[in-house]
């Protein structure tokens, strides 16, 4: 009885071991075959999730830092410009004011050039209006009358020689009669007018003498002295020193003179229809 007893508890507990052992070996098996099946499936979802939430939160923090910078940099970007603009204000300000000082001087040159020009102006017109008038005093160039040699001048059919030389009365005398002419000899207030402005208020020999008799005026050529005009100075003649020969004063006028005097002396000849060899002075 105790024996069968034991027996069958011997068996019992063979029973329950080999229960015991088959219920080990299967969570075991279990355990080695899958081993995250013995993790609760939520727990790694849960895992998951905080992971991919730390991910998206660093992704986050990184651009919020970036979107930031950005913000700052947009922020500082007006001001930066307003600075620049500033500068580029105070450029063009500065040369504004030296556009101003080359544009003033500009003007002041423009001015003087003016002013310059303007009495340049003046002086030309008044030496082309002295020109003019001496012009429409003076007769035909010689070159235009063939009639008369070169460095002659003609006026109304006679010619005239203007010395450059001085020369005593009686030399000038001999230098004209070597020209084949005379001593100028003035026979009307016209020819009169011509010498005048041709003399040019130099001192020039006439043709007009007293020396055979005192008082007694003739022309070289034989012109009638009492019968045509005279034109002396304002109390000439007056035979100061034996003054025996005439000739053109500063005046422009007639005066009688010592006849060893060096002037400048005038010949005169007719203008003939050919013409007479050139001669030089």
């Amino acid at each position: 009885m105790s024996s069968r007893m034991t027996g069958g508890n011997k068996y019992d507990d063979f029973q329950q071991f080999e229960l015991d052992s088959d219920q080990k070996q299967w969570q075991y098996l279990q355990r080695a075959g899958n081993p995250f099946k013995s993790i609760p499936f939520g727990k790694v979802l849960m895992f998951l999730i905080v992971i991919l939430l730390g991910i998206i939160l660093i992704v986050l923090i990184i651009g919020g830092v970036k979107c930031s910078e950005v913000n700052r940099q947009v922020g500082e970007f007006p001001s930066q410009n307003q600075i620049q603009i500033s500068q580029a204000l105070e450029n063009v300000s500065d040369k504004s004011d030296l556009k101003d000082i080359v544009l003033q001087f500009q003007d002041q040159v423009t001015r003087m050039e003016d002013r310059v020009l303007a009495a340049f102006s003046n002086k030309m017109t008044t030496f082309m209006s002295k020109i003019s008038m001496k012009i429409e005093m003076l007769p035909e160039p010689a070159c235009q009358n063939l009639q008369c040699p070169r460095y002659w001048v003609n006026f109304n059919d006679s010619c005239y020689y203007f010395s450059t030389q001085e020369a005593t009365w009686n030399s000038s005398k001999t230098y004209c009669s070597l020209r084949h002419s005379q001593l100028v000899s003035i026979n009307t207030a016209e020819e009169q007018y011509f010498l005048e402005m041709e003399s040019n208020s130099k001192l020039y020999w006439i043709g007009l003498h007293d020396l055979e008799t005192e008082d007694n005026w003739h022309w070289e050529d034989g012109t009638d002295y009492k019968t045509t005009p005279k034109f002396w100075d304002e109390g000439e003649p007056n035979n100061v020193d034996d003054e025996d020969c005439a000739h053109f004063n500063e005046n422009r006028l007639w005066n009688d003179n010592k006849c060893s005097v060096k002037l400048f002396f005038i010949c005169e000849q007719n203008s003939k229809p050919n013409k007479i060899p050139d001669q030089l002075d």
